[in-house]
């Protein structure tokens, strides 16, 4: 892969707030986050999405859908399913993030046992150096540290950072 290919972050408003351009600025960056996407809305706007020739794409989403009470099983295969359209239009990686665990005190049980079994589904059905599982870094058994959130769902600048050391050696 090209360090020049551009790089597009999709997924929901942890995606949509995150500092992409300012990390990557020798990098054509796209952010296509919008706050409270599901994964059926991310289908529903692929197509929306520039020419993906040799870009890498950088997928996370998941929480807006198990917060809705869905169930983990078919979260996963619409991101499974987003993962193989992004490559059949040209991408040339798709690196999946694994959803964060929101703060369990504030969201509730909801967004700790679906998020984890989303994640395992996720891990077992992308290539290994494809998947990026930060949930040991941000997260602990109540779900996303205080200190690295602002609100217990959304990542504060610390929780970006530490995103940001652990994908840029995957770039």
């Amino acid at each position: 892969m090209h360090p020049d290919a551009p790089l597009i972050f999709l997924g929901d408003s942890i995606t949509a707030a995150g500092p992409w351009s300012e990390a990557f600025p020798d990098r054509s960056v796209l952010n296509a986050g919008i706050s409270g996407n599901t994964t059926l809305d991310l289908l529903g706007r692929l197509d929306s999405l520039p020419g993906l020739g040799g870009a890498t794409v950088v997928l996370m989403a998941g929480i807006n859908d198990l917060l809705r009470g869905e169930a983990p099983a078919p979260v996963a295969d619409r991101m499974l399913r987003i993962r193989r359209e992004l490559l059949a239009r040209g991408a040339a990686r798709v690196v999946v993030v694994a959803t964060l665990p929101c703060e369990e005190a504030r969201w509730g049980p909801r967004c700790l046992t679906p998020v984890l079994d989303l994640n395992r589904r996720l891990r077992a059905a992308v290539p290994a150096p494809d998947v990026l599982d930060l949930t040991a870094l941000l997260a602990d058994g109540a779900g996303l540290r205080r200190s690295l959130g602002v609100d217990g769902l959304h990542l504060g600048p610390r929780g970006y950072s530490l995103w940001l050391e652990r994908l840029r050696p995957m770039l």
